[in-house]
């Protein structure tokens, strides 16, 4: 592929979106126009999973392709090793310049791992021990506690202002690229990940979000009431996070302040993909949504992530690339949070990752109707996505 079709790479991914909340997921509630849009242009991949349902251990995960026991990142205190290949440097050997803007969450002292440039860091210290920001009333409600229910509502946290900040530079970058390109002196495409704290807890939205859902959110479809039923390990993880029992009016609360933090998402994801537009820069670029992990939400009693069921471990998926990807499209084959990794640097025409779990699906993604016939097999058809 010459260095003039290669396409460009916008990646964007968020913090602990439940792949059930989007509008081209199926929810009637959420208000998500724009990736609603952007998976009408090309597909939704229903059943991708992450490599773990803990931040650092998933993004490092699909960062370097290696599940946790390969790259040794198991939970969000470990570093990973800076000399393990990444997604950022096999992007570099095919000639990319791969730029980060905003969330990463690596720890240790190589913010980059293979990216030659990160304009936005992260939300906090990146580093043990490391004091955190004074987040005032709102302390405490980042993590699995109960406060982070009790706190929940319309407000605004530093993860939105972070976030906004994020976008800013991103759609800055973006004119950036725009104007070497009306000056003839564009040298290769772009490759851009854009990394997103929202809607990762606190359970704290913009009013105007908040209001959207306040007052017609619904209760979890699962509910599971405490019991000596449970598996002992969830009867202790409810315990330990105080959250044996939650009534309706908290439930109900936090949950439309998560909806509002997905809406606020994709208002700015929108901004982005506008920006793209009107610089003329859609036209060859391969957008890739996605998350490091779900969040429970209330679902058999459950908040946060940390658990294995579908509403943790699985992450939404929406893939466009205008020409190469048929538009409209539902794919129901497993994939993993590695085969994405696998599959953007397969795109891209960058060299496989040493040591990487990953598998890419590009051939069924960019597949003709008659070759996506042959390719899928029993439950793993196409189908055409009806949007209202």
């Amino acid at each position: 592929m010459s260095p003039q079709k290669r396409p460009n790479l916008l990646y964007i991914h968020s913090d602990q979106h439940s792949p059930y909340v989007m509008g081209c997921a199926g929810d009637t509630l959420a208000h998500t126009p724009n990736l609603d849009r952007l998976a009408t242009s090309g597909a939704i991949l229903e059943n991708c999973y992450c490599p773990s349902p803990i931040c650092v251990p998933s993004r490092m995960s699909m960062l370097t392709g290696q599940h946790p026991y390969q790259n040794h990142v198991w939970t969000n205190r470990h570093i990973m090793d800076s000399g393990i290949p990444t997604f950022a440097h096999a992007m570099g050997a095919a000639g990319y310049r791969p730029v980060l803007v905003g969330r990463m969450h690596s720890l240790g002292p190589d913010q980059l791992h293979g990216y030659v440039d990160r304009l936005v860091g992260d939300h906090g210290p990146n580093h043990l021990g490391g004091s955190s920001v004074d987040r005032g009333v709102l302390e405490g409600t980042a993590g699995p506690q109960r406060i982070s229910l009790d706190r929940s509502g319309p407000g605004q946290s530093a993860y939105q202002v972070h976030d906004e900040v994020v976008t800013a530079a991103t759609i800055d970058y973006l004119n950036q690229v725009a104007v070497l390109k009306r000056a003839g002196q564009m040298e290769r495409p772009f490759c851009l990940t854009v990394g997103y704290m929202l809607p990762h807890p606190p359970y704290v939205a913009r009013r105007e979000d908040y209001a959207l859902y306040a007052d017609r959110m619904t209760m979890p479809g699962n509910p599971e009431a405490f019991s000596d039923d449970l598996h002992p390990h969830l009867r202790w993880w409810r315990q330990h996070t105080g959250s044996v029992e939650v009534d309706r009016e908290t439930v109900l609360r936090a949950r439309a302040a998560y909806w509002g933090l997905v809406t606020r998402v994709d208002a700015m994801i929108g901004q982005i993909l506008q920006a793209l537009e009107e610089n003329d820069l859609a036209g060859n670029t391969l957008i890739v949504y996605t998350s490091d992990h779900g969040d429970m939400l209330g679902e058999h009693g459950l908040w946060w992530k940390h658990t294995f069921y579908e509403e943790s471990a699985k992450v939404p998926l929406v893939v466009s690339w205008p020409g190469a990807i048929l538009p409209g499209q539902r794919y129901k084959r497993v994939v993993s949070a590695v085969d994405v990794t696998a599959t953007m640097i397969d795109a891209l025409g960058a060299p496989a990752l040493p040591n990487a779990a990953g598998k890419s699906f590009l051939h069924l993604l960019v597949a003709s109707p008659d070759a996506r016939s042959e390719e899928t097999g029993p439950g793993d058809e196409w189908e055409d996505l009806a949007f209202s």
